[in-house]
């Protein structure tokens, strides 16, 4: 439960911040999946050099763009679906998509985990079946609450997700809303700092967007300032 004083805190905290627009996306949605997937417990350079690497093979000239540039790929023919993904992945399997492709063999979990690339292939079926091609599509499943909840629902049955659906979230984040945060590791501790106690990721939920709220600016907006604060890496 978020309280006035805790909001005032963050607000207070977050003058040291430096809170930014959103100036680059991926322009095509299974960037956007890779991302997600790939960056959970992971360096986020890590996680740019697998996008690379799929957007190199697969062609992809134009896939990290000024958000003012997106609609010169976004909703064109230039724009990849995220069906190609899970093509990709049925051609290779998850293992050769690992080590051929994407050059990282990470696993969504210590123990007993499944393969990141197969994650991300899953994701790619579960969207593609659900009529989520591209980014477009996204921002169309986000406006209908109950379809959107049944494809979370499909999208939690892939290994990896937590009790948070922080990577689900983060997707969310990446294909173009605003009004998402990802309360990871680093925001937490931020969280934590600031307030002087431990905050569970609901919770942290909560007081970002209030203190985005009361700041002016976006969710999003707040959760990349606390992330680039001190790190010299830089989320999409």
């Amino acid at each position: 439960m978020t309280t006035a004083p805790a909001v005032q805190k963050l607000v207070d905290a977050a003058g040291g911040l430096d809170i930014q627009p959103r100036a680059r996306r991926w322009a095509h949605l299974p960037l956007c999946v890779l991302d997600a997937v790939f960056s959970i417990n992971a360096r986020y350079t890590s996680t740019i050099a697998v996008c690379d690497r799929y957007a190199k093979h697969q062609g992809l000239l134009t896939y990290l763009v000024d958000v003012a540039d997106l609609a010169t790929v976004a909703g064109d023919a230039a724009e990849q679906p995220v069906d190609e993904l899970a093509d990709l992945g049925h051609r290779l399997g998850p293992a050769r998509l690992a080590t051929d492709v994407l050059r990282n063999r990470g696993r969504t979990s210590t123990r007993g985990g499944v393969l990141k690339a197969d994650a991300a292939v899953r994701y790619a079926e579960i969207l593609a079946a659900s009529d989520v091609h591209t980014l477009g599509d996204v921002t169309l499943l986000l406006a209908d609450l109950p379809r959107l909840h049944a494809v979370e629902s499909r999208l939690r049955t892939v290994p990896g997700n937590g009790q948070h659906d922080i990577r689900i979230g983060y997707l969310w984040m990446l294909a173009g809303t605003d009004e998402q945060v990802k309360p990871d590791r680093k925001v937490l501790r931020w969280l934590r700092q600031t307030l002087d106690h431990e905050v569970d990721v609901p919770n942290a939920r909560q007081l970002l967007t209030d203190a985005a709220a009361a700041l002016g600016c976006s969710p999003w907006e707040l959760d990349n300032a606390i992330w680039r604060c001190g790190d010299t890496e830089h989320r999409s």
